[in-house]
């Protein structure tokens, strides 16, 4: 009986006989979570390849976009002067400039080869505003106008516009800009044209309106 027990306990506690498999469930969970882990990186990364071809083929394919050219002008007055630039060529603009005082309106024109001033006109705006005396109060800006043009009366595609802040009279001036002495760089000089002359406070004729 004796022996049986002893057998008995002997077989029950010796671990070779019996051996336990309870530790390797682990290591198998490690590794394989471990491939999946792999497996999910993989498809992840191809698929933001995948994205990032699709919409860099798609900015690729669409048509690039053409804005038009834009030509600005400018124009600033202080208590002396008035000045203001505006196009006399495809090329070349003018800068306009005027003299409280004397009523002198100069625009000059740089030829771009040449590098400087090469052209000269002037006019008395004090004369076609009938302001009277010195020291007037003005305002200038510059505009377009597609006047037509010959060869013996060359035109710029500017105008520009003088009006006296006292009076409220304004006048229009054309350019006699000749483009092809610009291409032969040649100076030219001569008056600006008076094209035109109104006012902003007109007589009501109250008869007429009767």
């Amino acid at each position: 009986m004796s022996d049986q027990n002893a057998n008995m306990d002997f077989s029950e506690s010796n671990p070779i006989d019996h051996p336990r498999t309870v530790g390797a469930a682990p290591s198998t969970q490690c590794c394989t979570g471990k491939v999946y882990r792999s497996m999910a990186l993989l498809v992840v990364s191809f698929c933001s390849v995948a994205v990032a071809a699709y919409f860099a083929g798609q900015s690729s394919s669409q048509p690039s976009i053409t804005f038009p050219t834009i030509d600005a002008t400018a124009a600033v007055t202080s208590e002396k002067f008035s000045m203001a630039t505006g196009p006399v060529s495809e090329d070349a603009e003018g800068l306009f400039v005027l003299d409280h005082n004397s009523g002198l309106l100069q625009c000059s024109v740089i030829y771009p080869r040449a590098g400087r001033f090469m052209a000269s006109f002037t006019a008395n705006v004090a004369e076609a505003l009938a302001s009277g005396g010195k020291g007037g109060s003005y305002m200038l800006v510059t505009g377009t106008a597609d006047f037509p043009r010959a060869s013996n009366r060359p035109a710029a595609p500017s105008v520009v516009y003088v009006l006296d802040t006292a009076t409220g009279n304004y006048a229009c001036y054309g350019i006699p800009f000749n483009r092809q002495l610009v291409n032969n760089n040649q100076p030219q000089m001569g008056p600006m044209v008076l094209i035109a002359t109104g006012t902003a406070n007109p007589l009501v004729d109250r008869d007429a309106l009767r």
